[in-house]
């Protein structure tokens, strides 16, 4: 009789369904009596902290949310709009005319391409390029990486700089190594900037954006570029001389770099 009543018992047991989580991915050990159920106070529909379809728990209007991702959109783009970039879209455009648009397109899209692998990337790990290279490559290839990444970042500020020098002593007849030195206190200011946090930042760097924004759309206002023209470029691939040839790679090179 005895017998009888433990394996009834334990099959009781055996019933109970036990939970893999309580509370939205916790993984806390929760309380069961003998009965098989679950306590009150640890009732998982109860626990407002890991509810998270809660309707209350995020009540950040959908503008703020839009917001949020403005300023580092606008942090991204100064990438696009450094003076190497500047020149080269210039200078094919003066040797060119509309003849490259079609290079710019396949630029964009390829970059937009890379930029979407990147993005996927970091949401799905919450890690940067750099993290995942030291935490997936040996220590020899961590290090040419590195010092690959530091030539790059030399030669790509080296003209920068110097056009910035150079834009202000024709602008203002500045020594160019007084102009140098004004573009090195213009960097030491924006870092000393982010105590401050990426908020005052992220808005600087967007007013300088929209600013030159609207320079180039009150150029374009004033220039009157050809439909027609601009459309035939963009979608009919042409490379007239050799001088082309060199300016679409350039172009290209100038799209592809900020990745």
């Amino acid at each position: 009789m005895e017998s009888l009543q433990q394996q009834q018992q334990q099959k009781q047991g055996s019933d109970i369904a036990l939970p893999q989580s309580w509370g939205s991915g916790s993984n806390r050990i929760a309380a069961i009596n003998v009965e098989g159920t679950t306590p009150q106070s640890y009732s998982g529909n109860n626990s407002k902290h890991f509810d998270h379809d809660d309707p209350k728990h995020d009540q950040k209007p959908g503008w703020r949310k839009f917001l949020s991702f403005v300023g580092p959109g606008f942090l991204v783009s100064i990438a696009y709009l450094d003076p190497g970039n500047m020149e080269t879209d210039l200078q094919a455009g003066a040797n060119d005319g509309y003849e490259l648009l079609w290079v710019v397109l396949i630029g964009l899209v390829f970059a937009l391409i890379i930029q979407s692998l990147a993005a996927n990337l970091g949401v799905s790990t919450g890690k940067h390029l750099s993290e995942l290279c030291k935490a997936e490559y040996p220590n020899f290839v961590k290090y040419c990486l590195w010092i690959l990444a530091e030539i790059a970042v030399i030669a790509a500020d080296i003209p920068e700089v110097i056009g910035i020098a150079f834009a202000l002593n024709i602008l203002f007849h500045i020594p160019v190594w007084v102009g140098v030195l004004c573009t090195s206190l213009g960097t030491l200011l924006l870092l000393g900037l982010q105590r401050y946090g990426a908020r005052k930042v992220q808005l600087l760097i967007a007013v300088l954006v929209l600013v030159m924004a609207g320079c180039f759309f009150g150029e374009m206002s004033y220039a009157k570029p050809l439909a027609s023209g601009v459309i035939k470029g963009m979608f009919v691939p042409k490379l007239a001389d050799q001088g082309a040839t060199t300016d679409a790679i350039a172009l290209l090179g100038s799209l592809i770099m900020p990745l």
